[in-house]
């Protein structure tokens, strides 16, 4: 800090000989010893003129005998200069009206005055001083009101008046920071910028910048600096500056630009924060940065963990994920969170696809790592799609579609691993997306269609003359693609399910099958099919939305709920058999039956097995083909037995061969479909498979004209069928 207190002593004395030299008066005051009245210490001899004495003379009397200043408060401030009009009384009783500054030293209870007479006819200059004067208490009376911290400096960078606002915050009496410079409360990053904000006031220029202030306690605020240009008379260039204290405010904006383009939940920079980074990457001053590389990883299963240990768990996962990731790139790669289960990772200067394989092989391993989340031991798995930076990419969303189709790619081949996208996998995707395309406008136009495969009482199946009515009819979507030809189910009904199009697909089916049955009600009478079967799929068990769409269609068609059969895989309802439970238990209310499909591949427990309102089992094809190539039969006896045991009933399916029908029902197994007996076929073509039944045992009961009895012919398989 400089001051006159620090002056060397060859300054103070040409100070001194500067004031004694001066034509205006100058006296210096101090305070009274104990707290009596100020007393002269010094004057010049322009002062002892106007006071018709010598110096010696003057010094040490109290300054109240002596000058009688306008009652506008203490003339002798410890902090700020005052100006008044006052009245000098000279050793001969003259009185001269003069104007008088006294100006505070800092630090020390002593004080300057300058006095200037005023002279006859001054009138006018009189009252303009007490105007200035006015102002001036205006000015200072607003600064010290004001809560924004204010400083007025006098002759360049030094303070010639700080409120109190500024005082507090950097934590120094005001009196201290007068006539000062103050550039050593700026932080050593903003002093620089600040210096250049005060240089182009004081070179006639607002200007403003925001600086951080350091207080004596070490704290430290953000300031918007605003500096104002002002002059002094006899001073030269100074200003007026205001510093607005912006730190929370700043803070604010820079936490919510910290939001903007992060994950709230891992902290990892968002979606937002990755297309910037990507697109700086394709779109930089030398073009598409082939070093570039993006690793697209997808959590294998993860709703499972959601919807088994709750979402809480599966945040802690992603949170650990987000985790590891972090601590395995490279200095310079960028892990980023897309949303959900899906994490991208930047990566620079990676020269090949085994550079970029390497790295992918790593991140997989260390987010495959088993973890515990809340108690639980959970063995993760993920896809990863790899792509590098080509020339195809003009923006960040190509190079992400093709590293997305990679870890697509990766899924199909049974998830768990990575795939690094190349020609081939993008005419794939492109293909895949296509054909998604064309099936959703399918189901919206009805192009996919249903056919009905027999369900049949196999012990009455070879006799037309023993055929009750059919148990039931399994209701299947086809799909004939009008350039492609007939795709599919497997095909098409993964690619529903993995793309929200199964709650319309099966909703199509459930409405056709209810207004077929509805038909066959009407053309066939008693030989009608008493139930028909609609598979769910697995996602559909959780969908609120379900109950309303089956009582709907029910409704619609005139369809007793008695008549429908929901068909679900054991696999689907084990993913979650307590909400499959509630979904299956409301489906029940309302007179539903339900069947478990490809029932025995599922690990079912049997406990909740026993707890699940179910009607029927069916058993998987694969023990049924068991019984044709010389197996023993063993699965398909024990899920015949089970079956019995719970008080619910066999269906075989993919029954081909006669051997295999003869064993099931050794078995006590009384229901099959297959191709033994029908393939699946249209509406109409079913209509007429049961009518030729019925026509046949006709035939046999009416007399033979050769003879008294009839000759048992083949079943007619032989009805159009529909694509198998």
């Amino acid at each position: 800090m400089s001051g006159p207190d620090v002056l060397p002593d060859d300054c103070r004395e040409a100070l001194q000989h500067a004031a004694a030299m001066s034509d205006s008066a100058v006296l210096l005051v101090r305070d009274g010893p104990d707290g009596t009245a100020p007393t002269v210490a010094w004057l010049n001899a322009a002062a002892a003129d106007l006071l018709s004495s010598d110096a010696s003379s003057v010094a040490g009397r109290p300054l109240d005998s002596l000058l009688t200043a306008a009652d506008d408060g203490p003339l002798l401030h410890t902090v700020r200069a005052q100006r008044r009009s006052a009245r000098l009384r000279g050793a001969d009783g003259a009185v001269h009206p003069v104007e008088v500054v006294a100006h505070p030293v800092p630090g020390q209870r002593l004080w300057a005055l300058t006095a200037v007479a005023e002279h006859d006819g001054g009138d006018r200059g009189r009252a303009l001083a007490e105007a200035a004067q006015a102002y001036e208490r205006r000015f200072l009376a607003l600064t010290e009101q004001n809560p924004v911290p204010t400083v007025l400096s006098d002759v360049g960078m030094r303070l010639a008046h700080v409120n109190d606002a500024f005082a507090r915050m950097v934590g120094l009496p005001a009196e201290s920071l007068l006539g000062t410079g103050w550039l050593h409360l700026v932080d050593p990053d903003d002093l620089a910028a600040v210096s250049d904000c005060a240089a182009a006031a004081l070179q006639g220029a607002e200007s403003d910048v925001v600086a951080a202030l350091r207080s004596v306690d070490g704290g430290r605020r953000l300031v918007h600096l605003r500096l104002a240009p002002a002059h002094t008379p006899g001073h030269g260039p100074s200003f007026v500056g205001t510093a607005e204290d912006v730190t929370e405010r700043v803070a604010f904006e820079q936490q919510l630009a910290y939001q903007a383009r992060h994950d709230a939940l891992t902290g990892l920079p968002n979606r937002a924060a990755l297309f910037e980074s990507l697109q700086a990457g394709l779109a930089g001053p030398a073009g598409v940065d082939p070093l570039l590389a993006v690793l697209f990883l997808d959590l294998d299963n993860f709703k499972t963990i959601n919807d088994s240990l709750g979402h809480d768990a599966g945040d802690s996962m992603l949170v650990e994920v987000a985790r590891r990731l972090r601590g395995a790139v490279r200095d310079g790669d960028v892990v980023t969170r897309m949303g959900g289960d899906e994490f991208v990772v930047v990566c620079h200067g990676v020269r090949d696809d085994a550079e970029a394989e390497v790295l992918a092989r790593r991140l997989l391993d260390v987010c495959t790592r088993p973890l515990t989340v809340t108690g639980v031991l959970v063995h993760p798995s993920a896809s990863m799609g790899v792509a590098r930076a080509g020339v195809s990419h003009a923006t960040a969303q190509d190079l992400l579609r093709d590293a997305d189709i990679a870890m697509y790619d990766a899924k199909a081949r049974g998830k768990n691993r990575f795939a690094v996208c190349d020609d081939e996998t993008r005419v794939v995707a492109r293909d895949t997306l296509q054909l998604l395309a064309d099936l959703r406008a399918a189901i919206d136009t009805g192009q996919v269609t249903v056919a009905y495969q027999p369900v049949v009482e196999m012990a009455t199946a070879s006799d037309p003359l023993l055929s009750e009515p059919l148990p039931a009819v399994e209701a299947l979507a086809r799909w004939r693609h009008p350039v492609r030809g007939d795709v599919p189910p497997q095909v098409f009904v993964a690619l529903a399910e993995n793309h929200q199009l199964i709650t319309g697909l099966t909703a199509h089916v459930l409405d056709a099958a209810c207004a077929q049955l509805a038909r066959w009600r009407t053309e066939l009478g008693r030989l009608a099919p008493r139930r028909v079967n609609v598979n769910l799929s697995a996602l559909q068990l959780g969908d609120p939305r379900l109950l309303g769409t089956v009582t709907g269609v029910l409704e619609k068609h005139g369809v007793p709920a008695s008549a429908l059969c929901l068909e679900i895989t054991e696999s689907a309802i084990m993913g979650d058999p307590a909400a499959s439970r509630e979904t299956l238990l409301a489906l029940r209310e309302v007179g539903v039956s339900v069947a478990i499909d490809d029932f025995g591949v599922g690990y079912s427990s049997l406990a909740y097995l026993q707890r699940l309102p179910v009607d029927h089992l069916k058993i998987d094809r694969s023990f049924v083909l068991e019984l044709a190539t010389g197996g023993d039969g063993t699965l398909a006896a024990a899920v015949v037995s089970l079956a019995g045991a719970l008080g619910l009933s066999a269906i075989a399916e993919g029954v081909e061969v006669p051997e295999q029908a003869a064993r099931l029902q050794a078995l006590g197994c009384t229901l099959g479909q297959g191709w033994l007996w029908a393939r699946a076929m249209t509406g109409d073509d079913l209509t007429r498979w049961v009518r030729s039944r019925s026509g046949e045992a006709r035939d046999r009961r009416a007399p033979s004209p050769r003879g008294s009895s009839s000759q048992a012919r083949p079943l007619p398989h032989g009805v159009p069928q529909a694509a198998p």
